[in-house]
């Protein structure tokens, strides 16, 4: 089977998108109750502000990278913010389940690397559950390095102990 990966300017199949980011909710909160809780959050909780905040996933300054698969069902996606002038966070990293194992997280963080640098910024920062071990391998063979929680991080501050922090310098 193969994957189209793409850097996109606007949301082809919004049902399909929110669809996938529940999904993605649900795992991260599963994730964050093993890491030792987190305060009461619903999947739809964590969705409410994306459509009201889609501008900010968009392009010239932010990117929005949605994974196909051949049938053209959305199987996966990442996002790119702006977080100061000369830096950017990684966030909603997902690929479905059925297409693990064929690279497609790294290569939407690649492209995600790639628009930075195009950019200019200096600087992309990420933040991932404590505990969640195949994410922070993944941002460690990239060279990602382990910092405090930085202060342009767009969770807010009362999930901080939940969080491991970590950034990549690109110039």
């Amino acid at each position: 089977m193969g994957y189209k990966v793409s850097s996109v300017t606007d949301v082809p199949d919004r049902k399909a998108l929110q669809d996938m980011l529940l999904e993605y909710y649900a795992i991260m909160l599963q994730k964050f109750a093993a890491a030792g809780g987190l305060p009461n959050y619903s999947p739809d909780d964590l969705f409410a502000s994306f459509w009201p905040s889609l501008h900010m996933f968009l392009p010239p300054t932010e990117r929005l990278i949605l994974v196909h698969d051949d049938q053209g069902r959305l199987i996966g996606c990442g996002t790119l913010q702006q977080a100061r002038p000369d830096a950017g966070e990684l966030k909603r990293l997902y690929v479905r389940k059925e297409a693990a194992g064929h690279g497609l997280g790294r290569k939407i963080i690649d492209l995600r690397i790639a628009a930075a640098r195009e950019m200019g910024w200096r600087t992309l920062l990420v933040n991932t559950p404590i505990g969640n071990r195949e994410m922070l391998r993944l941002y460690e063979s990239i060279g990602f390095r382990y910092i405090d929680r930085y202060p342009e991080c767009s969770d807010p501050s009362e999930v901080a102990e939940f969080f491991v922090y970590m950034q990549l310098d690109l110039f």
